[in-house]
């Protein structure tokens, strides 16, 4: 049976024993054999194939492979990371989405090479392929633990993401929502509705839409919301111990849950919110409020840390209450606050500095 080889610079034919033969032949290369009877999605043609390319010895990448028990292929170890304790223990749900949908893209890609083939540059080059530098920064993120998961397990012996940095251009993020746009939503849905509790539930706790999706009355203690953040809950949790806002008790009243329920926030069937069904039905509770698509759950977030900074909470402070690890990702939230007032204020010191000024000069 004549098997057809459509690989670059690479002939086959079927010699005098009945042998299926491959020579690469390129011009300015020398011709090189490449494993006979083998079949050209293996790691190890894959790998003798490649070497061929970059004018190296093909043994030695063969040798590198089978000694590795033919398993250098990046699908396979794809395969044998994502069932892997490493990743199954080490993130969220989401986050395990995340990668899973990403390395599979990858192996669908390029599965058949030899991991080893994924070198500094292939990943640069696979880098500039996404659209933003955030995409870039985010496709690093993702396939770092890859990496660092084969090294260890001496699938490779260098680690090509380990000198590569992608910053992402400095923006604003997600819009912040003003005090305007938060009466708007308050006005269209008052309290004892869903829609008004998931509002006040996110501005008075600074949280993430996966906290407040999962707070219930078992977080209550004696006037306070104990609870772990989910983000980095398997390998950094962070605790977070606040007291109750009145606005928000009053929406958690107004709203009561099922007693078998164990969170604030349920859908219509009565059970508690996916992160995806909450985005779109909390979209729908802002369009219904005449809300700009700009309105959404993370500027929230940022509107309680904005409120918070406006009435002279301390980085510190703040950041008990949103769960931040760090000042600096408050002073970022906190850019966005109300600078017309903050101006205002500013203003109104120096008159007031000034009129102390004119009435000494008075006196004297």
């Amino acid at each position: 049976m004549k098997i057809e080889v459509t690989m670059k610079y690479v002939q086959s034919w079927e010699d005098h024993l009945g042998r299926r033969r491959y020579r690469f032949r390129r011009a300015g290369y020398p011709r090189v054999e490449l494993p006979v009877d083998s079949d050209p999605a293996s790691p190890e043609f894959q790998a003798a194939y490649h070497a061929a390319m970059k004018g190296e010895k093909t043994n030695a990448a063969v040798v590198a492979v089978v000694a590795g028990g033919g398993s250098g292929s990046v699908r396979d170890a794809i395969t044998q990371y994502l069932d892997s304790t490493t990743f199954h223990d080490a993130y969220a749900d989401s986050t395990k989405s995340r990668q899973r949908s990403l390395l599979n893209s990858i192996s669908r890609l390029v599965g058949n090479l030899p991991l080893a083939q994924m070198d500094r540059n292939w990943i640069g080059r696979w880098l500039e392929t996404s659209s933003t530098r955030g995409a870039q920064k985010n496709r690093l993120i993702s396939i770092k633990p890859l990496f660092k998961w084969a090294l260890i397990m001496r699938l490779i012996t260098v680690d090509p993401t380990a000198s590569i940095r992608v910053k992402a251009k400095e923006s604003a993020g997600h819009h912040t929502w003003t005090d305007d746009e938060v009466e708007q939503y308050r006005v269209r849905h008052p309290l004892g509705t869903m829609a008004r509790l998931a509002l006040e539930l996110m501005l008075n706790l600074a949280s993430r839409r996966g906290d407040a999706i999962v707070l219930g009355r078992q977080h209550l203690k004696e006037g306070w919301l104990v609870y772990t953040q989910e983000k980095n809950r398997k390998r950094k949790p962070a605790k977070v111990e606040t007291p109750i806002a009145p606005t928000l008790l009053a929406a958690i009243e107004a709203c009561s849950s099922t007693p078998e329920s164990l969170t604030f926030l349920t859908n219509e069937w009565g059970r508690p919110f996916a992160k995806q069904s909450f985005g779109r039905w909390f979209r729908q509770c802002c369009d219904e409020a005449g809300l700009p698509k700009s309105c959404v759950p993370h500027g929230l977030r940022k509107a309680g840390c904005r409120i918070m900074a406006e009435s002279n909470c301390t980085p510190h402070e703040i950041a008990a209450v949103s769960g931040h690890r760090t000042l600096k990702e408050v002073e970022r939230y906190t850019a966005a606050a109300d600078r017309k007032r903050l101006a205002e204020r500013a203003q109104a010191k120096v008159a007031n500095a000034g009129t102390i000024v004119s009435l000494r000069g008075v006196s004297a």
